[in-house]
């Protein structure tokens, strides 16, 4: 499996697209898109998605906001202001890796959420697709517990997600970070190991 598609009527219950997401979605990062023709269907999901996750409980939920995201430190930005981190972060791409990978909570589950994210792949595409592989591969990661040793000597594991929200975009606009293979850096293997990732993507439509 590389893509499971889910399609979503914006127009049913919350409750109802809530449970088919939940009943669909394989154990991967989600890609939104927006195939409405307005925006605020777009905004009207995500906001609500957004808060039954954080209303479930044992959910870490971070919300990055797009378009306020120019380039790598603006991102970092973010990053500080939502993210449950006791030390400041610094604007360099090793530094927001470390993170990713050493978080400071260990919830049963946690989403990012990247609000607007096609508008720094259209401003900095270099800076996107950098920061698009750290997010999956420490997601993989840390999903599969093979990131990290604690002090006490089990392994870390958190059920962690992105979710990629595209608006005014289409899944061609990143197919080739979807097709491409990452380096999974893994506890249990030194050696390089490169793999595809799977993706959900939720298409949004009005019936």
């Amino acid at each position: 499996m590389r893509l499971n598609n889910i399609i979503i009527n914006i127009n049913a219950p919350i409750n109802t697209w809530k449970q088919e997401i939940e009943s669909n979605a394989s154990a991967s990062d989600f890609i939104i898109i927006n195939k409405t023709n307005s925006d605020d269907n777009l905004i009207w999901f995500i906001t609500n998605y957004t808060q039954a996750l954080i209303r479930e409980g044992n959910n870490e939920v971070t919300t990055l906001f797009g378009k306020n995201i120019n380039n790598l430190e603006s991102f970092i930005y973010q990053v500080n202001l939502s993210m449950p981190i006791g030390y400041k972060l610094s604007a360099r791409f090793d530094a927001l890796y470390d993170l990713l990978m050493n978080f400071e909570t260990e919830p049963q589950r946690r989403f990012i959420i990247w609000n607007d994210a096609n508008y720094l792949l259209k401003v900095n595409k270099s800076d996107f697709h950098e920061i698009f592989e750290l997010l999956i591969v420490s997601a993989y990661c840390n999903r599969n517990a093979i990131s990290t040793i604690k002090d006490d000597g089990t392994r870390y594991v958190v059920d962690q997600r992105n979710i990629f929200v595209l608006n005014n975009s289409t899944i061609q606009d990143i197919q080739s970070l979807i097709d491409n293979e990452y380096h999974i850096p893994s506890i249990d293997n030194p050696t390089n190991v490169y793999k595809l990732i799977d993706f959900n993507v939720i298409e949004l439509y009005e019936q």
